[in-house]
């Protein structure tokens, strides 16, 4: 899919059919989404652009996700966007600057994108360029980013809470931990990689005004924050997976010691009875009328003479 933002006198126009396009001078944006070999080689000869092949957008050498020469700019970026089954995972953006037109190509649905299209259809002043729209983009993202952090710790305190109150560990809560724990790898690693392209813009030549380099230190800021966040969410699952480890240690411990205990009780009557139980000649107990009750009583009371050891010492 094709959709091309070109500016007119009074407000931003977008069209979806680039074969009867051909005013290419007043383009603002061209954003290529899941797009055919056919549609990127129309847009490739109508505007003079060549966009990196799958392969190259996912290089992650620094030399590969930013590109800037005098009549184009290039920069690589990738977005977190959950799944089919609501787990996050990273997709390449490929973005192009050339003659004040972006040009951005992505296999994904992308929120920031849908946050771009909406914000210029309400402030159609706030874009001169392509490159004001590609800044957006990367706030938009930015916030988004923080949002998914704010999400993760949020959840963070819930298994918290569900340790302090619930007795009950199960393999679900590890698995839950482990899983957020990704989830802000992931997030770290492209909020890293966006602190690199952005770095980058900042050192541009001449492709940014200094209004837009400004927004691009604040981004920087940002970044920097939401990276000492994800570091801070990292100790805290990692305190989270220790305490439901040690958790689990001692409910272990808990049963270990329930079994050595009934063990124990149970072995002094065990001994008494092996010791009867012999039946040689010379066993006087054996010819005694009253030898069976005075068996069970010397058991029964061997094993409460072990409890009550037991409970002076304060081992029950």
């Amino acid at each position: 899919m094709i959709r091309i933002f070109q500016e007119d006198e009074t407000f931003v126009r977008k069209i979806r059919d680039i074969d009867s396009f051909s005013d290419t001078e007043r383009t603002l944006w061209v954003d290529l989404q899941n797009p055919t070999a056919a549609e990127i080689k129309s847009v490739e000869e109508k505007f003079d652009v060549d966009f990196l092949s799958q392969q190259e957008q996912l290089e992650i050498e620094s030399s590969s996700r930013y590109i800037e020469e005098d009549e184009f700019l290039i920069a690589n970026s990738n977005f977190l966007v959950p799944d089919a089954e609501q787990r996050y995972v990273t997709v390449p953006v490929s973005f192009i600057l050339k003659d004040d037109t972006l040009f951005t190509y992505r296999n994904a649905d992308l929120k920031s994108f849908a946050d771009t299209v909406k914000r210029i259809k309400s402030r159609r002043a706030m874009f001169k360029d392509g490159a004001q729209i590609m800044i957006y983009i990367f706030e938009s993202r930015i916030d988004y980013d923080a949002d998914l952090i704010e999400l993760v710790s949020g959840e963070i305190k819930a298994i918290n809470r569900l340790l302090d109150l619930d007795a009950n560990l199960d393999r679900e809560m590890l698995l839950n931990i482990n899983d957020y724990q990704e989830l802000t790898m992931s997030i770290r690693e492209n909020v890293v990689d966006k602190q690199r392209v952005i770095s980058s813009m900042i050192r541009s030549d001449g492709w940014f005004t200094d209004d837009e380099q400004q927004r691009l230190r604040t981004l920087i800021k940002d970044i920097n924050s939401l990276i000492d966040h994800t570091n801070f969410i990292f100790e805290r699952l990692e305190f989270l997976q220790n305490t439901y480890l040690g958790l689990i240690d001692l409910e272990q411990n808990r049963v270990v010691k329930i079994f050595t205990v009934v063990s124990l009780v149970f072995l002094p009557p065990t001994l008494l009875a092996s010791i009867w139980g012999m039946n040689f000649a010379g066993m006087p107990e054996l010819s005694w009328s009253f030898g069976y009750p005075i068996a069970i009583g010397s058991m029964l009371l061997s094993s409460l003479l072990t409890i009550l050891i037991f409970r002076r010492k304060k081992w029950l």
